[in-house]
C-alpha cells in the first residue's frame, strides 16, 4: 500500500473513532439527564407526598375544632374555605375541604337490602331537574340490592352477563360513584352530570341543608329550583340553626320529605394538590368525623401529572 493511501486510511480510521467517541459521549449525556430528572421526579413525588399528607393532618385538625366550637356545618365556618396556594419548600399545595353530606348518598336508594321509597322519590326528582332519564333509578336499585328481581328500567346479572365481555350486578353499595359507569344506562355524559350533586358513602347518611346545592334542595323537599335558590341565598347569609329553623323558612305548605336531613355532618371530603418541580400530584380523601371519637381517612386515592415539556417521568 502506497504511503497516500496508508494516510487517507489514518484519516478515516480517526474519523470513525472521533464518530464513535462522540456517540458514546452524547449517550451517556442524555442517559445522565435522564437519570437526573427521573431523580428529582422522585424527590419531587416524595416531597409532594410529605405536604399532602401534612395537609391531611390540617384538615383532620380543623374539622376537629370545628366540632368542638360549633353545633352545626355551614359554608360560613373555617373548614369550608378554600386554602390559597400556600408556599412549601420547592413547591406550592392547595386544598379544600368539602362536605359529602351536601350530596345525596346513592347507597342511600337501598336500605336493609330493600328499596327506599321515599329515597327513590328524591333521586327521581334529581334525575328530572337535570333533565336525565328518571328510569336510571331502576337500574341502580338493581345494582346495589341483594335480589335478582328486575326493577323497572333495571337490569340484573342476565343483562350483565350478556355484554361483550361479561361480569355480574355487585349487588352492594357503591364503592364510589365512578362504580356508575358499570350501571346499565349510565355512561360519562350522565355521570359527569350528576357527579356535583351525589356521592357515595359507606352507610345511610342526611342531607345536610346548610351545604346542599339549590338543584338538591329542589329535588328533597319537592319545591321548585327558584324556591330552593331562595333558600341558599338566604342561608349563606344565615345558616339554617336546625330544623325547626328550616320549616319557618320553606314556603307555605310544603310537605316534609321523610328521609332524613339534618344540619351537621360526618363525612367529609379533602382534595389536595401539590406542585413540586415539574411533578403535579392531586390526591383526594374521605374523611369520617364520628360524634366523639377522632377523625378516620376511610379511603385516599391520588393522580400524578407531569408538567407539560416533561421529557421523563
Amino acid at each position: 500500500m502506497t504511503p497516500s493511501k496508508q494516510a487517507g486510511v489514518a484519516v478515516v480510521t480517526a474519523l470513525l473513532i472521533v464518530a464513535i467517541i462522540a456517540t458514546v459521549a452524547s449517550y451517556m449525556a442524555l442517559g445522565q439527564q435522564v437519570w437526573l430528572r427521573q431523580a428529582q421526579n422522585i424527590a419531587d413525588r416524595a416531597q409532594a407526598e410529605a405536604v399532602i399528607n401534612g395537609a391531611f393532618e390540617w384538615a383532620a385538625v380543623i374539622l376537629t375544632l370545628d366540632a368542638q366550637d360549633n353545633q352545626t356545618d355551614d359554608l360560613t365556618q373555617a373548614w369550608a374555605q378554600v386554602l390559597p396556594p400556600l408556599p412549601a419548600e420547592g413547591g406550592v399545595v392547595t386544598g379544600r375541604i368539602t362536605d359529602a353530606q351536601g350530596r345525596f348518598n346513592l347507597n342511600n336508594l337501598v336500605r336493609e337490602g330493600t328499596a327506599s321509597p321515599e329515597d327513590v322519590l328524591v333521586f327521581q326528582r334529581l334525575l328530572q331537574n337535570q333533565d336525565l332519564p328518571v328510569d336510571l333509578v331502576g337500574a341502580l336499585v338493581d345494582w346495589l340490592d341483594g335480589d335478582s328481581v328486575t326493577q323497572p328500567g333495571g337490569a340484573e346479572d342476565v343483562d350483565y352477563l350478556s355484554a361483550e365481555k361479561p361480569y355480574r350486578a355487585a349487588n352492594q353499595p357503591l364503592q364510589s360513584v365512578e362504580e356508575l359507569r358499570l350501571i346499565k344506562g349510565f355512561n360519562a355524559e350522565i355521570i359527569n352530570k350528576l357527579r356535583p350533586f351525589v356521592t357515595a358513602l359507606p352507610q345511610p347518611t342526611g342531607v345536610n341543608i346548610n351545604t346542599a346545592s339549590a338543584e338538591l334542595l329542589s329535588a328533597l323537599f319537592a319545591i321548585s329550583t327558584t324556591q330552593a335558590q331562595q333558600l341558599v341565598d338566604q342561608r349563606n347569609d344565615e345558616p339554617f340553626k336546625d330544623i325547626k329553623d328550616l320549616k319557618q323558612r320553606l314556603p307555605a305548605d310544603t310537605p316534609l320529605p321523610k328521609v332524613p336531613y339534618d344540619v351537621r355532618s360526618g363525612y367529609f371530603e379533602v382534595d389536595v394538590a401539590a406542585m413540586f418541580g415539574r411533578l403535579q400530584q392531586r390526591s383526594q380523601a374521605l374523611l369520617l368525623r364520628p360524634a366523639g371519637a377522632p377523625i378516620r381517612i376511610l379511603w385516599h386515592q391520588q393522580q400524578l401529572v407531569a408538567r407539560p415539556g416533561d421529557g421523563a417521568s
